[in-house]
């Protein structure tokens, strides 16, 4: 495969003369519902808001990490991944907006809702297998129906080619003496009648396989279009093996019937001659019609079943399904958290020590997109199955000085230079030539240096439209320095790059709080809730984000009937009567006895707003 940079986009194809797609993106994943992924054992949402990066918050174990690889695992299966995929049972609905100026690049000519939503949602294979969508599955279904429409003429065309057979020939004699002509193939080489016949036939036959396969593997329903499979025979036949043509032949006529006998040579061969041109025309006519069905078909294939990329000229249903593709499948990156990948090791039996193999992760993160060199695909394979390689000089050399040309600016003026030297390891190992003299390996540096060398180096390959996750950023940095990051990020953000982290800090949560995602592990596993109520948990407790986040648990604990009952007790306590309380509160007397016999419960936001207004702890309502 070979990859490069293109103005605005980084577009990755199976040959350098691949089509390019186009250089903005303005289809956006406005929310991902996972489910079937280590502890997500039901669906957890998790929302994308424009201009806001999409934050992770829970306790250590409850499945932010999960979260975030079932998402890359998300893009890695729909996209153009060069190493050994995994096997995952993982599924998701990927929800997705079309902007106004995708349905007019898209559908031209088409009336389309401007506030068009759809979703693609995986198959067995973690693809994506169904879209589903009110207002684009008729624009979809059209090449469908084209399709069929186009095999329905082919059908016809065949039936037409029979009838002109069967008035020249009625089965096989091989004694014809009166007939003044021969069946001949394309070549003009002699053959016979059932031959013919018989090849026509055959591909009449594949034709009807292919439709019916096409209708059948391919659901259309009202608001949903599933992928099928496309057999491989659509290899229909062509003119050469199809067309029949005749050549005069002069009768053999025994010496009596000569006497008796008259061959007209110039009516035949004239008669002859317009059968030929017929029989020409239906060929012509057929070929046409096999060779557009069979790379329909192929195309239909290459769009739902593999990463191939559809040239631009192919349609408005094959330009959607690459553009739906590209946005789930989209150019990601991945920033694990420093101490998932820590490696023991011990040294002399003296001392145990980590480090993290950083030098891995840039030097993927460069391969996948900005080498070019023929030998990426053989590099990219080997660093994903963890072999023992080296890099060529051209490779290293390159390598070192795009290294070199993004230095961090926090780095600027700590050492001279960069290099990239080939090591006894299983990557190359980076080493930062520093203004003491002393050669120092990243790998060895401390961890926030790490760490920061990491981020900055991936954020700069990143453009828009790509998605970029973090697990526990800045984790290992000064809390100035964290406040820095999210700049950044917010930063990535205005840039149209999706960004999702999860995070223990509260220096990097952006100050509107509805991007924020409270995660949870229950007995049923993973559990995802957005309760953006800060503003009044502050004016009640004066605490943060994490308190919010302590108080959502205790609601899941109690449930909402629990927490309503508890309110009830409180309000009785308050006022000392369901009556008095209904007057004071935005809650009918019926709703409060309700409360009191556990037949209600109540949502989180009126627990907070009832801590609120009875002057309690929200944490004695739960």
């Amino acid at each position: 495969m070979n990859c490069k940079f293109v103005p605005q986009r980084y577009i990755c194809g199976k040959n350098e003369n691949t089509p390019q797609l186009h250089t903005k993106v303005y289809m956006r994943i406005t929310k991902i519902e996972i489910t079937n992924y280590k502890s997500i054992k039901e669906p957890v949402e998790i929302n994308f808001y424009n201009g806001l990066p999409t934050v992770l918050i829970g306790k250590n174990g409850s499945g932010k990490t999960n979260i975030l690889e079932a998402l890359s695992a998300v893009a890695e299966a729909n996209g153009n991944y060069l190493g050994p995929r995994k096997e995952l049972p993982l599924k998701y609905k990927v929800h997705i907006r079309l902007e106004k100026e995708d349905a007019e690049r898209l559908f031209p000519g088409k009336s389309i809702d401007e506030k068009c939503e759809f979703t693609a949602c995986s198959g067995e294979d973690c693809k994506i297998n169904r879209i589903e969508s009110e207002c684009l599955i008729p624009l979809l279904r059209m090449e469908i129906d084209e399709i069929s429409e186009l095999a329905g003429e082919l059908k016809d065309a065949l039936d037409t080619y029979t009838k002109q057979l069967n008035k020249i020939a009625y089965g096989e004699r091989n004694e014809q003496p009166l007939r003044g002509y021969r069946i001949t193939d394309f070549h003009d080489s002699t053959t016979n009648y059932n031959a013919i016949k018989f090849q026509v036939e055959f591909v009449l036959e594949q034709t009807e396989k292919l439709i019916k396969s096409i209708i059948q593997n391919f659901c259309i329903e009202e608001c949903s279009f599933k992928f099928g499979y496309i057999p491989d025979y659509y290899q229909l036949g062509d003119l050469e093996r199809l067309c029949f043509k005749l050549r005069y032949v002069k009768p053999d006529l025994a010496p009596f019937e000569e006497k008796f006998i008259t061959v007209n040579e110039t009516a035949i061969k004239r008669e002859i001659t317009k059968i030929n041109k017929a029989a020409r025309a239906s060929c012509e006519k057929i070929n046409t019609l096999l060779h557009e069905l069979g790379e329909r078909a192929k195309r239909l294939k290459a769009a739902l079943t593999d990463d191939q990329i559809i040239p631009d000229n192919s349609g408005v249903f094959y330009k959607f399904i690459r553009e739906v593709r590209n946005c789930v499948g989209t150019k990601y990156a991945f920033l694990r958290n420093e101490s998932s990948e820590v490696i023991f090791k011990t040294e002399k039996q003296e001392r145990e020590y980590f480090r993290s193999d950083r030098s891995r992760v840039i030097l993927q993160t460069y391969l996948n997109r900005v080498y070019t060199g023929s030998d990426k695909d053989e590099i990219q394979k080997q660093i994903s199955e963890n072999k023992d390689f080296s890099l060529s000089e051209a490779a290293l050399n390159e390598f070192e000085k795009y290294l070199n040309e993004h230095i961090p600016e926090f780095e600027n003026g700590m050492y001279d230079r960069i290099s990239v030297e080939q090591s006894d390891g299983k990557i190359p190992a980076i080493l930062l030539h520093e203004k003491s003299g002393e050669i120092v390996d990243l790998n060895s540096t401390s961890a926030g240096r790490r760490w920061y060398f990491t981020y900055y180096f991936m954020k700069n390959t990143l453009e828009n439209g790509d998605l970029f996750i973090i697990d526990e950023p800045a984790a290992m940095l000064h809390p100035l320095a964290q406040k820095e990051v999210l700049k950044e990020l917010l930063q990535l953000e205005s840039r149209g790059i999706r960004v999702i982290y999860s995070t223990h800090s509260p220096y990097l949560i952006p100050s509107d709080w509805k991007s924020v995602h409270f995660v949870a592990m229950t007995d049923g596993g993973t559990t995802v809730t957005q309760e953006n109520k800060y503003d009044a948990l502050k004016q009640v407790t004066g605490g943060d984000i994490f308190d919010l986040q302590e108080l959502l648990e205790r609601y899941q604990k109690c449930g909402p009937v629990g927490a309503a009952h508890n309110c009830y007790k409180a309000l009785l306590h308050k006022y000392g009567s369901i009556e008095v309380a209904a007057k004071n509160v935005p809650f009918s007397y019926d709703t409060i006895e309700a409360w009191k016999k556990k037949k209600r419960g109540t949502l989180f936001e009126n627990v907070i707003n009832i801590a609120n207004t009875i002057a309690v702890s929200p944490k004695e309502l739960l």
